[in-house]
């Protein structure tokens, strides 16, 4: 029991950040014949740090995909999760195609020339696709140009609310 509890208890991180909200009061006006009160209103998102011992996913993914054989197994599974995952009617979105190829979002940005941030911009239907882009991640996922037109329709819709 006490074994399952040490056990529970490092793996019960929680990522809710706290939001401290402050006001202070000072006083303004000087050259006016009344007194203004200024209330200047403050908010901050303080996260909870990391427990000894944690590591941030993208950090611990990208270790292991270092090891070939590591490598090999988590592009076998993103295939595997490829297989059930589909966007609006069941037609693939861009992600599903990543997947597909066995792919991460790293990946696929440092094979096109892009951040991660901003290909998983593209990859959420909230950034246009330059024609070059389009045309490397036709190479990239080998898919058809249509193919790929398709799912990035897809993606959008599927951001649609």
């Amino acid at each position: 029991m006490n074994a399952q509890r040490a056990f529970s208890n490092s793996t019960n991180l929680s990522a809710s950040p706290v939001i401290e909200r402050w006001v202070t009061e000072r006083a303004g006006g000087a050259a006016q014949s009344f007194p203004v009160r200024i209330f200047e209103f403050s908010t901050r998102v303080v996260h909870a740090p990391t427990r000894v011992g944690f590591h941030p996913i993208r950090d611990v993914i990208a270790e292991r995909e270092r090891d070939p054989r590591r490598l090999a197994a988590i592009e076998r599974a993103r295939k595997r999760i490829a297989e059930h995952a589909v966007g609006p009617a069941g037609a693939p979105t861009i992600a599903v195609l990543r997947l597909r190829a066995g792919l991460s979002q790293s990946r696929v940005a440092e094979l096109i020339g892009n951040s991660q941030s901003s290909y998983s911009l593209i990859e959420a239907g909230k950034r246009d696709i330059l024609l070059s882009t389009f045309e490397k991640l036709v190479a990239v996922f080998g898919v058809t140009r249509d193919e790929l037109a398709i799912a990035i329709q897809n993606t959008q819709e599927e951001d649609q609310p």
